[in-house]
């Protein structure tokens, strides 16, 4: 179970060693980073998150674990700054980044920036991925950073029907990965969307997924063949079996004129 905590006052200094890990491993990459005679990292406004109100300390909790902490400035009206962003070693998998990022953003409408520099590559890679989610973003670069804007545009919402064993294979998160024909609806269906899954026949129970990535396929023989079938809710078929099972519901001139697409989900 993943979730977002604003960080209490109380819990201050215990947020403290966590902001001391993620400057110590950010210090690999950013020669600004100065530490003290005991060598602990120097930073002059982590208190200034609890006293003014402009500014915003979150925990991630995984599985009522500290997976991770950011820490929001509001800069003015509407415009918000992702100041700080760290996500623990383990709990850096399953999309928990992407995910975090995508919740904060939940908070607060506007814009938001936020800035890498060049020396920390993965950074790079991973604020791009999460920029390109949103339909408006930008970056401007310097001789040392990486700066984005992004602008809030509206996720789409939408609906697919589920069989009870792969429903339940979703809810319990051993099935991440949802296959269908990439025909007009799903082509439609985005990273960042949101898809609520009906639970058949009766349709009245229900859980909700973010779409994290999206692969394309010729056929569902190439998505056999390249993904694991585990994921896919077939742990104990054969390829061929499972590939059967897909062709029972969609005609070969459907997957011929379609393709296959494979939604990558997480229940939130």
């Amino acid at each position: 179970m993943k979730k977002l905590q604003i960080v209490p006052l109380s819990k201050m200094e215990e947020m403290r060693k966590y902001f001391y890990k993620y400057l110590i491993e950010l210090s690999e990459f950013d020669p600004d980073i100065k530490f003290d005679e005991k060598v602990t990292p120097i930073y002059n406004w982590f208190e200034c998150y609890w006293k003014d109100k402009k500014r915003y300390p979150f925990y991630l909790i995984i599985d009522n674990k500290i997976a991770g902490l950011a820490m929001i400035r509001e800069l003015d009206n509407m415009l918000y700054d992702i100041a700080e962003f760290y996500v623990c070693p383990e709990f850096r998998k399953d999309g928990n980044a992407i995910w975090f990022a995508l919740q904060l953003t939940e908070l607060f409408d506007g814009q938001f920036v936020f800035s890498t520099r060049f020396t920390n590559p993965r950074a790079i890679k991973f604020w791009d991925k999460f920029a390109k989610l949103f339909e408006s973003n930008e970056y401007i670069d310097d001789e040392i950073w990486r700066n984005w804007t992004i602008r809030k545009n509206n996720f789409k919402n939408h609906t697919l029907n589920l069989a009870p064993i792969y429903f339940d294979l979703i809810k319990s998160g051993e099935k991440t990965l949802e296959g269908r024909l990439n025909d007009e609806k799903r082509k439609n269906f985005d990273i960042g969307d949101k898809i609520t899954f009906y639970k058949e026949p009766e349709k009245q129970e229900t859980i909700k997924a973010i779409i994290l990535d999206k692969y394309l396929f010729n056929n569902f023989d190439e998505m056999a063949e390249t993904l694991d079938k585990k994921l896919l809710g077939f742990e104990n078929k054969s390829k061929q079996e499972m590939v059967e099972i897909y062709r029972n519901i969609y005609s070969s001139e459907e997957e011929n004129n379609y393709g296959v697409v494979i939604f990558k989900i997480m229940v939130i």
